[in-house]
């Protein structure tokens, strides 16, 4: 009886992880359907690639600066199941847009499945880490990737789904996220891992003091999800300007994310062996000419190099993600929330900017630009310590 019971003491920790990455993944999934469409919405309701920069500006404030908001409010008041409402509140509304008539009512729903995903996250990286246990380091890799790789497959997904059923297509994004936030409900990992601080997470304790310290971590992150956030934006816009196909477009999209999850795993196996900061910085390094390349060389070497320059960029995420949890051990939901969310949110800032300068100058060159944004990062990552918090010096 003993040896049939063994093998069964893994299983705690392991369901309540894979339902959080498939949550990840969902909620992510759903919010990467509409990007490889904004052709489909400039020729339905004329949208400029100003306007493009704008919604999708607003869409990445809503779930970014959100994180903050909702991760203060999930480890003040412990809420377990704020991560199962995030991809059914983020699908819905993905789903609705396929039927906006007017640019303003489509950012509306865009800003209201931007506040989808800033209830998943925060909480979702604080429980993969308290899931994780003593592995927590694996966890958030994981945890991260099954993200990266929802996000990458969502354009993909969305885009045959267009191909397919038009419009009406978009509501995959609802089924899509409803059944994702089903799962996370149906396991609740909330309830079976949760907070046992005695002290309830307070801002002047567990916040303020340690906002020093997160600094170059949070340029660091900010720079490089600038460089996502904007190819992720408007790649499908630079295929199109090429002459290429919008499923050409979705597919360097979703390769690029993928690929992304993929390094964000292997970056956080690396850094075990090699450190933070050798990762972080060599990743980043790497990544700037590779996105350089890829506009330079456009395709088909293309479906190589965006991929690559995607794998790179990303390699240093859930290493992040653990130094900002350990600068704040007693408000790990609120530091999650800075370098998955308002770091993102930040970048996001920039897209109206983006969206000018792809009119005025034309997509192709305003990435140009753009691209060279790791680098600065990597360079910045000089700053940060090998291994652990920066107030442990390395």
């Amino acid at each position: 009886m003993p040896d049939a019971a063994r093998p069964l003491h893994l299983n705690p920790r392991i369901a309540p992880l894979i339902a959080l990455v498939i949550g990840h993944g969902g909620s992510d999934a759903c919010a990467n359907f509409i990007p490889p469409l904004w052709p489909a919405f400039q020729e339905r309701l004329g949208v400029s690639g100003t306007e493009i920069g704008v919604l999708t500006g607003l869409f990445s404030i809503a779930t970014n600066f959100g994180q903050p908001l909702f991760g203060y409010l999930g480890d003040r008041f412990r809420l377990p199941h704020m991560v199962a409402v995030g991809p059914v509140i983020a699908g819905l509304f993905v789903g609705l847009m396929g039927l906006a008539g007017s640019i303003p009512l489509l950012g509306v729903l865009y800003v209201a499945a931007g506040v989808g995903t800033a209830l998943f996250h925060p909480q979702g990286a604080a429980l993969a880490g308290r899931v994780s246990g003593s592995r927590k380091g694996l966890g958030m890799a994981v945890f991260s990737a099954g993200g990266a790789i929802g996000y990458g497959a969502g354009a993909l997904i969305g885009t045959l789904l267009f191909e397919r059923f038009r419009w009406p297509g978009l509501f995959g994004a609802t089924a899509l996220g409803g059944l994702a936030g089903a799962l996370v409900y149906a396991v609740n990992p909330g309830r079976r891992y949760p907070d046992t601080s005695v002290e309830p997470m307070r801002l002047r304790t567990h916040v303020l003091p340690h906002l020093a310290k997160v600094r170059v971590l949070f340029a660091l992150v900010t720079l490089r999800a600038m460089v996502i956030i904007v190819f992720t934006t408007y790649v499908a816009l630079a295929v199109s300007e090429w002459g290429g196909s919008m499923r050409a477009g979705a597919w360097l999209i979703s390769t690029m994310i993928i690929t992304g999850g993929v390094g964000n795993f292997l970056g956080g196996w690396a850094s075990d062996h090699l450190g933070r900061r050798t990762v972080t910085v060599v990743s980043l390094l790497l990544s700037a000419p590779a996105f350089y390349l890829f506009l330079r060389l456009g395709l088909p070497a293309g479906y190589v190099l965006l991929p690559l320059a995607g794998f790179l960029a990303q390699a240093g995420v859930s290493v992040n993600i653990i130094q900002g949890q350990e600068m704040m051990p007693g408000a790990q939901g609120v530091a999650s929330s800075l370098t998955m969310g308002a770091a993102w949110g930040a970048a996001g800032l920039v897209l109206p900017l983006a969206g000018a300068a792809a009119d005025a100058f034309g997509v192709t060159t305003m990435l140009v630009a753009v691209a060279w944004a790791p680098a600065i990062a990597g360079i910045l990552g000089l700053w940060m310590p090998e291994g652990g918090p920066l107030d442990e010096g390395g």
